[in-house]
Parts: structure tokens; sequence; C-alpha cells
């Protein structure tokens, strides 16, 4: 019997690299949040110490342009909190995006890895079979063989 081969072997190999790619870029997503996350936690620490230094400066010293420094300084701080917070909610979304076609190429990939291990079977059953079938043969034949001879050494 002939050797193995998977007709489908080019979409197996297909859908390898689109799990792949799929794999790449929910970690390239994942690097991505925890930067973000990262740069909010940091912004945030900020924020709070220049809350903090603003508060003290009030209770000191109250001298107008050192207030109206830290307080512009805060609030372009709260600001870019609000940016990285959106910025981190879409970052989560693309996350979930990716995981989801990480999921779906994973499935894809696994329902090819299926027909495979069926086809595999299948070729072994039918090899199971044909050598079965030349084992019956070569009995019969072989039975066949001997009954045409004690026929002719019992004929004379």
């Amino acid at each position: 019997m002939k050797a193995f081969k998977f007709k489908l072997d080019s979409v197996l190999k297909l859908r390898e690299g689109a799990e792949s790619v799929a794999r790449q870029n929910h970690a390239a997503a994942g690097r991505r949040l925890e930067a973000i996350l990262t740069e909010l936690n940091e912004a945030t620490e900020e924020n709070q110490r220049l809350a903090e230094q603003l508060t003290g400066i009030q209770r000191a010293t109250f001298r107008p342009a050192q207030r109206e420094i830290l307080w512009n300084a805060l609030k372009y701080q709260q600001d870019l909190c609000a940016r990285l917070a959106v910025k981190l909610e879409n970052a989560r979304k693309d996350l979930e995006e990716r995981r989801q076609a990480l999921l779906a190429a994973r499935a894809a990939h696994e329902a090819m890895l299926k027909m495979l291990e069926n086809a595999r079977k299948e070729h072994t059953q039918l090899a199971q079979q044909e050598e079965r079938s030349m084992i019956d043969d070569i009995v019969n034949a072989r039975h066949t063989a001997m009954r045409r001879h004690a026929r002719t050494e019992a004929a004379p």
C-alpha cells in the first residue's frame, strides 16, 4: 500500500501559520496592555505626589506663582491619567479581540489536526484490511493448491 499522504496538508500548514500569527498578535497586545498599565500607574503616582505637594504649599507659604505651576502640572497629570485610562480600555478591548482571534485560529487548526488523525486512522484501517485480504488470498490459494495436489495423488 502507498505511504500515507494527507491531501489537506497545505491547508493544515496555513492553519498552523494563522494560529502562530494570532498567538504573536495576542502576545503583542498583552505586552501593550502591560506597558499602558505601568504608564498609568506611574502617572497616577505622579498625580498623587503633585496633589500632596500642592496641599503642602497651600498650608505653608502661599505663593500664587508656585501654586499656579503646581496646579497646571496637576491638571496636566489628571488629563494624562484620563487619556491613559481610555488607552488602557482600548488596549483591553484589543487584547480581547486578539484572544478571540487566537481561539478561532486554534479551533480551526485543531479541526485540521482532527481531520489528519481521522485520515491516518482510515489509512491504517485500509492497510490492515488490505493485508488481511492478501493473507486470506494466500491461505485460500495454498488450501486450493493442497486440495488439488491431494486429488491428483488420490486419482490414479
